[in-house]
């Protein structure tokens, strides 16, 4: 795994920018048959309007021709996309508003000050102590990866090459933007085990940030909301497997879950690895 000194290039895994914190290239993960996704076709992130002018120029360097944004209407309004010559935003919300602001929590990186005050309202409010942070996640996870129109439109993206690169995102990049990734993924061919580890990299990229939020938070709160608390930052194994769960229950395998779900059916994936493997 690498990480960019001076800016953003294709070839490195976590591309280090001033106004985003889970910026990332998805290239370089093997597949089941050996191949390799290549570098500079798709990437992922967290919100991206805190980019600086310098994040900006590095991003336009990627030659990305897709921004597609998971978020809500809310979510975009308080925090509009940039505009990159040259390249297209698409947003479809991929779940409703209200689960969108109890998961992203972690997510709001421009403004860590507000944030905080946010959340020692819902703390004041007793929202804490209402509900099970990790059964609506669970919840939610469970829910994304069936019916979702936001990941119909992803699909059906990327089988065109003139498309990509596709910059997709939500507000921190760990679930709707983790589950978009890992369906990129698995309909590349990547296994199971690799599109986790690909998950999991959040809690890497993310790690200083949320460790920030929860200190300040550990000062507001008791040991047990605490622990509820922390179920919404970062991601867990088993948020992954709920999503790789609910598509097996529903499907039975991966395979029959892209065809049904979304046409891809073995011809149009072997064509799309044919274009985006090496």
């Amino acid at each position: 795994m690498s990480t960019t000194r001076d800016g953003a290039y294709p070839g490195q895994r976590i591309i280090v920018l001033e106004g985003t914190h889970n910026f990332r290239d998805m290239g370089g993960y093997q597949t089941a048959d050996g191949r390799k996704v290549k570098y500079g076709i798709f990437f992922r992130s967290d919100e991206l309007t805190g980019l600086t002018e310098q994040d900006l120029a590095a991003v336009q360097a990627l030659n990305i021709k897709t921004i597609f944004d998971y978020r809500n209407d809310y979510e975009a309004q308080k925090k509009p996309d940039p505009v990159f010559a040259g390249a297209k935003n698409i947003r479809i919300a991929a779940i409703q508003a209200d689960q969108a602001s109890r998961i992203n929590m972690s997510g709001d990186a421009g403004n860590a000050d507000r944030n905080q005050r946010d959340i020692a309202d819902m703390i004041k409010s007793g929202y804490f102590k209402q509900f099970r942070a990790d059964t609506m996640m669970m919840e939610v996870y469970t829910k994304l990866p069936l019916g979702n129109p936001s990941y119909k439109r992803l699909i059906e993206l990327i089988q065109h090459s003139d498309n990509l690169g596709l910059l997709h995102h939500c507000t921190a990049g760990k679930d709707r933007t983790g589950v978009g990734a890992a369906l990129i993924l698995l309909a590349l061919g990547v296994p199971e085990q690799t599109v986790m580890e690909d998950y999991l990299l959040t809690n890497e990229t993310m790690k200083a940030f949320n460790e920030k939020m929860l200190n300040q938070i550990a000062e507001h709160v008791n040991e047990a909301e605490l622990k509820n608390i922390e179920h919404i930052f970062g991601v867990k194994e088993q948020f992954m497997e709920a999503v790789l769960g609910s598509i097996k229950k529903t499907y039975g395998n991966v395979d029959t879950y892209f065809s049904e779900e979304f046409g891809l059916t073995d011809q149009r994936r072997e064509a799309l690895q044919s274009m985006f493997l090496e």
